[in-house]
Formats: structure tokens, C-alpha cells, sequence
């Protein structure tokens, strides 16, 4: 798939959280959530891909007690060129497995219609293997080029001290437990210019949003995403999206 350039870039980004928790000072709830957004993202980026065969993540009864489990990273771009046009699809979806320590996935291109019945999708199969991904399955020198030079965002960025952002809106649940932070980013912050760099979107200001869930006062892990959002003309869609979840291997 060339490359464009394109009027607007979105990112979502799933993480883990690991050890939620805060301060027995009094602070307002605001400062709290911060407090967990800031301690779960510290973990990166990480130095290798390798780095998550020896984490362990959140085990709930689905896991045996055997099994060490299994990480699953996700990542892609989705771009659409008017609003009548289709969504183009281009995604790395990387398994972890903690038991064998072997790394293994694949790349999807994929054209999403209104019409379901008109979807479709070309995988190739990938490995991580000497913290590399390697293409294996035969295809052109620009889909083998694409797996062998990707990197994820968690290799290379990290977000930072927040408080450092305007804030412009934070909300908690305490019944789900849910909590979000919106904040302004401007275009040349580094997730907004990595996500520019590495898809040859043009420079533009953002707003990055952040949602959590679990007990802040608690040190169970809860899922964690983030968006950096662009205000979007009409039918003009383009976002870049990655997560990382952990789950049972079977």
C-alpha cells in the first residue's frame, strides 16, 4: 500500500495497566487518575519485544495454572479517502507466548464496505524471531519491506508527565470503575510526530484521551487505552490504533 499524505491522524493505543495505586496524601480525584495513567504507561517503552516473555500480566480463572500466558499486540493504520469511500486496513497482530517463548502472528490488509458482504482481506503470516518480525509467506518486496522495518509504538515512545499537557476534561465512575482524561497535544509531540513520521501524515495539533479501568486504590490490572484524536472533516477518516491485552494461551 503507498503512502499519502493525508489532513488528519488519529492514534488509539490499547495497553495493559500493571500496579494501580496512589498516594495517602489527600489529593482530588483528578490527580489520582493521573497519578495511574502515569504509573502504567512508565513501564514504557520497552527496551525489546523480548522484555514480555518475563512479564506477567493479570490472571483471572481462565488461566491455568500452568500456562504463563500469552501477550497479544496489536497494531494498525486505517485510512478513508471521502465519506463514500471504503476504510483501507493495514495491521500487525503479534502473539507472545510466554511458555514456549515464541513470537508469531500476522499482517492483514483489509477494505471494510458499508455493504459487509463486499469486505475483504489478504493475511500473511509473520514470526518474531532475534527481536525481528520475518515475513513467511511469499509476497511483494513492499509487503516483505513493510513486516521487516515495523517497529510498534511501545518500542520506541512513551507519553510522559501529563501534567505538563492542558487538561481539558476528566471524568470517574465509581460503579464500572471508568476513568478518563482528555488533554491538548499539539503537532509536535512526540507519539503525534512518531505516528506523522511513520505513516507520512501531515503535521497537526490533537487532543490525547485517556480511559482506565479498575480500582484506583487497588494493584489489580484493568485495561488502559489511549486515543490521540484530530478534529475530522466530513467523510475525511484516518486513525492509527494499537493494544496490547494479556490472555490465557490455549
Amino acid at each position: 500500500m503507498s503512502r499519502r499524505k493525508l489532513n488528519a491522524a488519529c492514534i488509539v493505543v490499547s495497553l495493559m495497566m500493571l500496579n494501580t495505586g496512589c498516594s495517602n496524601i489527600a489529593i482530588t480525584k483528578d490527580q489520582k487518575v493521573e497519578q495511574a495513567f502515569e504509573k502504567h504507561l512508565s513501564i514504557y517503552p520497552v527496551k525489546s519485544l523480548e522484555d514480555f516473555y518475563d512479564m506477567e500480566g493479570f490472571r483471572d480463572k481462565e488461566f491455568d495454572k500452568d500456562d504463563k500466558g500469552t501477550w497479544v499486540l496489536s497494531s494498525k493504520i486505517v485510512t478513508q479517502s471521502n465519506k463514500n469511500a471504503p476504510l483501507d486496513v493495514k495491521g500487525i497482530v503479534l502473539f507472545l507466548n510466554r511458555n514456549k517463548r515464541e513470537g508469531y502472528g500476522n499482517l492483514r490488509y483489509a477494505t471494510v464496505y458499508d455493504d459487509h458482504s463486499k469486505y475483504k482481506e489478504t493475511k500473511y503470516k509473520i514470526e518474531y524471531k532475534n527481536n525481528r518480525l520475518f515475513l513467511k509467506d511469499k509476497a511483494t518486496s513492499e509487503v516483505k519491506h513493510f513486516v521487516e522495518n515495523f517497529r510498534f509504538l511501545v518500542q520506541d515512545e512513551q507519553i510522559g508527565d501529563l501534567s505538563k499537557f492542558k487538561k481539558i476534561d476528566s471524568t470517574y465512575n465509581s460503579n464500572v470503575p471508568l476513568y478518563t482524561s482528555e488533554y491538548q497535544l499539539d503537532k509536535n509531540n512526540n507519539i503525534n510526530q512518531w505516528v506523522q513520521n511513520h505513516y507520512n501524515l501531515a503535521e497537526k495539533d490533537a487532543t490525547l484521551y485517556l480511559e482506565g479501568t479498575g480500582d484506583l486504590k487497588g494493584s489489580s490490572t484493568g485495561d488502559f487505552y489511549f486515543e490521540v484524536r484530530n478534529s475530522k472533516k466530513q467523510g475525511d477518516n484516518c486513525y492509527f490504533s494499537e493494544s496490547i491485552t494479556y490472555q490465557p494461551s490455549k
